[in-house]
Order: C-alpha cells, then sequence, then structure tokens
C-alpha cells in the first residue's frame, strides 16, 4: 500500500485558544450542520444520562475545574463552540458522555474502542500507531489539524481529532516528537479532574518528552477511563492507564507497549465495567493479543509496511481493522507518527481499503 505525496494538514489553525477553536468552524464552514447535528443528535439520544442530577451536578464541577486548570482548554472549546453555533455547555457534556455513562446504572454499551501502540525504532526514534474504532458519523467529521499559538513559541501540534471537539481528540505529535494516543475503557472509578481528551492535548502542548508528560500525568487528577499511549523522539514509549483513584503507568517492555480497552494494572481492572454484549469490549483482550504477538514476533526495527499489514488485519478473533455491525463502530483511521521524522501516515478510513496520505509537521504554515 502506498502513500499519497506528503501534504499540509487539512485545517491549519493559528492564533490564541479562543481564535484555533473558532478557525475550526471558519476553516470547515461546509461542515458545520454535520457538526451540530453530531452534537444535538448524540445528546438528545443521551437526555435521559443528561437529566440525572448527578450528570448536572459533575459537569458543572468539571466546568470549574476546566477554568481553573486548563484556561487554554476552555477557551478553546469556546471557540469550538461559538464558531459551531453550540451552546458551550453542550459540548462540554457531549464530550464528558462515556464518563455520564458510565455513571448510570447499567452503564450502556461502549461505542468507541481503538487499538494503539508505541515501539522503540532507531530509525524513526518511535513509531506510535492507533487504529481508531469510533462513532461512524465522524468518519465526515474526521480532520487533520495543525495548531500553532503564539504563547508556544515554535511548538507546533499535528492532531488527528473530529470536527467540533478540541485539540488531540484522538491522537497527535509535536515539534518535539512527542505522541500521544488515546483508547477509551468504561469504568466505575471517575471524579473531577481531567478529562483525556483535554489532557492530550496539554501534554502535547506543555511537554517535549515521555518523561515530561508521565511527571505531568502522576501530579494531577483525573476524571477516570482509558488509556495513553507514549512516545519520544529518543525512542521512550510508555502506556498510562488513567482512573480518579488510582493510575497506572507502564515502562516499555522490550522496548514496545500497546493498549486496546481493557485494564491490565489490578487496581484499575477491578473497577472496569464490562457491559453485556459489547463487541467492542469482547474483543479487546484478543486484539491485545495481536498486536502483542506480532510485535514480540519481530525481528529489527518496524517499517510502514510491517505496521499497515498488521493494522488492516482481519484475524478473528481479534481484528484490527474492524467493519461496522449493526450500526455500530468501525475504524475510521489508522495513525502512524514517526516521532524523528515529525510525519502522520494516515489511512482514510479502514486500512485495509489503502487510502493513505501522508502530513509534515514542519511544513512551513504560510
Amino acid at each position: 500500500m502506498q502513500a499519497d505525496p506528503s501534504g499540509k494538514p487539512e485545517l491549519d489553525l493559528v492564533g490564541d485558544s479562543y481564535t484555533r477553536g473558532l478557525a475550526q468552524a471558519q476553516q470547515a464552514a461546509d461542515q458545520a450542520d454535520a457538526v451540530r447535528a453530531a452534537v444535538t443528535e448524540r445528546l438528545q439520544l443521551q437526555k435521559g444520562v443528561l437529566a440525572r442530577p448527578e450528570s448536572t451536578s459533575y459537569l458543572q464541577a468539571q466546568r470549574a475545574f476546566l477554568a481553573a486548570h486548563d484556561a487554554q482548554g476552555l477557551q478553546e472549546a469556546s471557540g469550538i463552540a461559538d464558531g459551531f453555533s453550540l451552546p458551550l455547555d453542550d459540548v462540554l457534556a457531549y464530550l464528558h458522555l462515556n464518563i455520564l455513562n458510565d455513571m448510570q446504572h447499567p452503564p450502556a454499551p461502549a461505542v468507541d474502542g481503538c487499538t494503539a501502540w508505541a515501539r522503540s525504532d532507531h530509525r524513526a526514534g518511535a513509531w506510535l500507531v492507533k487504529n481508531r474504532d469510533y462513532r461512524g458519523e465522524h468518519g465526515a467529521l474526521q480532520r487533520v489539524m495543525r495548531h500553532s499559538d503564539p504563547a508556544w513559541g515554535e511548538r507546533q501540534l499535528l492532531c488527528l481529532g473530529s470536527l467540533g471537539s478540541p485539540g488531540a481528540f484522538s491522537s497527535g505529535i509535536n515539534s518535539d516528537g512527542l505522541a500521544v494516543a488515546d483508547t477509551q475503557i468504561a469504568t466505575r472509578d471517575h471524579g473531577v479532574g481531567w478529562l483525556r481528551y483535554f489532557l492530550m492535548t496539554a501534554l502535547l502542548r506543555d511537554c517535549g518528552s515521555v518523561q515530561q508528560a508521565l511527571a505531568f500525568v502522576a501530579r494531577v487528577p483525573h476524571a477516570g477511563g482509558g488509556t495513553l499511549v507514549l512516545a519520544d523522539a529518543s525512542g521512550a514509549v510508555a502506556s498510562v492507564e488513567l482512573g480518579f483513584q488510582h493510575q497506572s503507568a507502564e515502562p516499555a517492555r522490550a522496548g514496545w507497549s500497546a493498549r486496546t480497552n481493557h485494564c491490565l494494572a489490578p487496581a484499575l481492572a477491578a473497577d472496569m465495567l464490562s457491559p453485556v454484549n459489547d463487541a467492542l469490549n469482547d474483543s479487546s483482550p484478543a486484539r491485545l493479543q495481536v498486536v502483542t504477538q506480532a510485535l514480540q514476533g519481530l525481528s529489527g526495527d518496524a517499517d510502514e509496511a510491517f505496521i499497515q499489514q498488521l493494522m488492516a488485519g482481519h484475524t478473528v478473533p481479534g481484528a484490527l481493522c474492524r467493519h461496522p455491525v449493526d450500526g455500530g463502530a468501525r475504524t475510521l483511521s489508522t495513525a502512524v507518527y514517526s516521532t524523528t521524522m515529525k510525519t502522520l501516515l494516515l489511512s482514510h478510513g479502514n486500512p485495509c481499503a489503502g487510502h493513505w496520505q501522508r502530513y509534515q509537521l514542519n511544513v512551513d504554515p504560510h
């Protein structure tokens, strides 16, 4: 499978946090109706969850936490809300729906999954790779976005996310070579703290290495739910499992680390929620085993051809490339980051279809 030649990101967002949030809508004006529909229709589907007093009080506490600890994240969300003519509270509620669903009894079945891994590499520094398994409507909203802000100096971010959502909503890399991707895990262990989507953007904005990112994660409270997989230009890789009461950071084993949609640390695994008949949850151990066997069996460095073939696999059980069943989640993309080349190799749609585009972080934004 060949990639198209190097290209510029689809959105180039320049300025302070609010300006960059607003610029999403300005640069994707033709998708404004689709963004509003994605947010409002999902909120409508979850109106029962949102009407619970526990949800209202939690969202109020999270907004206050965001204002106190991540003013830049709140301002970006405000710009997105204004740009797409949505109430800010609706945008924040939309971003917290996984947590609100976990808080109800029984929890709703999961609709987003993902498989992510990182591996040290002599030529690429490290590879960070993610199959993004998510709601189908986000296929049309998925964009590669570059963020630059005078307040950051020379640092830039290259992020894969969705229109209507902030920063590194799925994965990203900064100009220091720090890359981060996440996976979703349903859990009982939630509280007031950093929501994962804001956390990933903050790590890319404020950190230049895995060591710095792990220190950031260790010193702050977390809303809980999910994992992060990290890699940097030195070749360091690590994974972090996030809960409110517990977190677990795992340095690389034999130069690699991987996560799907279940916790490996006993303290976090004890709080996991496992909805019945949840295809993503049921496949999580099998997908992790497929990645583990592939990385353990690899002699020497990985290359893009190996990565593309692995992530496009349909091995049963444990298919990494996921196709929709009964309107459920599907693999929207495969993101392949090189931490030294500062590139993103991206499949638009299922990786098995072979539609790849390469994006370069250090293209002059002007």
